[in-house]
């Protein structure tokens, strides 16, 4: 069950318009500091979370192709939200790479399960202890549910590299979902990691 205390409205997203050509593949360090650039209080602010950004891969050069439906997504506590507005407008400029960010849409987090995070790192390197962090991680939360991990990931921190696992939660009780949107799963959550959101199914991560 889920602490009565808990408020399923704590945390929004806030879908940003992007106009782009190209972006690395592995950006998330980079996108943070440019919006710690306009937004000085994005570090501490320990709910926040900046989505990867989605795009096609090139086949080379560890680029993303980026299309009209790309988005900027940022998940923010509620009294963050007005704070971003600034962002519309701006140019980033991300591994020398434009993007402006265009219009900002909020979105609230949706009751669903099951739930899949593109990318969560532990600390673990191995897939065994991963696993083993993520039914710790569970347990704290006192969630019991089922999980499937991906693909082994490769990301750029400020620490220098990080592994990680893209990662689905299934036979997740739905009541339970909104509170593992916000907390997330494991750190470097404002590059991109351990943010999960509504999947169709369990077939195949990538």
């Amino acid at each position: 069950m889920v602490n009565p205390e808990f408020d399923n409205a704590a945390v929004t997203e806030v879908h940003f318009e992007l106009q782009g050509t190209l972006l690395p593949r592995d950006h998330g360090y980079p996108l943070f500091l440019e919006l710690s650039r306009l937004l000085p209080w994005l570090p501490d602010e320990t709910l926040a979370a900046v989505h990867h950004i989605h795009g096609a891969e090139t086949g080379k050069d560890d680029l993303l192709i980026l299309n009209r439906r790309a988005k900027l997504v940022i998940r923010i506590p509620i009294h963050r939200e007005a704070d971003l507005a600034i962002l519309s407008g701006q140019t980033l400029m991300i591994g020398g790479f434009k993007l402006t960010i265009g219009k900002g849409k909020t979105k609230p987090l949706a009751r669903h399960s099951p739930l899949y995070a593109h990318c969560v790192t532990t600390g673990s390197m191995d897939e065994e202890g991963f696993a083993s962090d993520i039914i710790r991680i569970l347990d704290e939360l006192k969630i019991t549910c089922r999980f499937i991990c991906g693909r082994r990931q490769t990301i750029t921190t400020a620490d220098g590299v990080a592994y990680g696992y893209s990662l689905l939660l299934h036979e997740l009780p739905v009541e339970q979902s909104i509170l593992v949107q916000q907390r997330g799963m494991g750190g470097n959550r404002k590059i991109g990691c351990g943010i999960f959101i509504p999947h169709k199914s369990t077939n195949a991560l990538v």
